[in-house]
């Protein structure tokens, strides 16, 4: 299983990486900001079974990086990336949600959770957000107002 682990905080990716190869056996690609998951994901086309997202990305957040990727991916009639989202705050889940994550996690994450929660997204569905042509809705209707 290949797994992207997405966070500026050495810690945290420290963490996650560490769980994922000694609990989980992952090849664990690190990435330290959303601008380089884009690009790995986006431009370069590395394909991964697993993300593992920081919410606390800046400036937008990881929330709004993988609600963007689910949105492109919907777009582009491919099936998104499972996700797992650690979030700081209980305050927060709701944006998972939003964003499209399989399962969202409370930080300081537990290493064994983190590793069985993981284990379970390889080849798991991405639940629906929304309704099912959001994405597609959005462009649609952007492109008729600039008509």
């Amino acid at each position: 299983m290949r797994v992207l682990v997405v966070s500026e905080d050495p810690k945290e990716r420290l963490r996650a990486t560490s769980a994922l190869e000694l609990q989980a056996a992952a090849e664990v690609v690190e990435s330290d900001s959303a601008e380089d998951a884009r690009r790995r994901l986006l431009r370069d086309g590395e394909s991964y079974d697993v993300l593992v997202v920081d919410g606390d990305l800046y400036p937008r957040g990881g929330f709004a990086m993988l609600y963007d990727l689910r949105a492109r991916a919907e777009l582009q009639g491919i099936d998104p990336t499972p996700s797992l989202v650690m979030t700081s705050r209980e305050q927060d889940l709701w944006l998972g949600n939003w964003a499209g994550a399989n399962v969202c996690l409370i930080k300081p994450v537990d290493p064994f959770e983190l590793a069985r929660r993981v284990e379970e997204l390889e080849d798991a569905e991405v639940p629906p957000y929304g309704d099912s042509n959001a994405a597609a809705k959005q462009v649609s209707a952007a492109l008729r107002e600039l008509r």
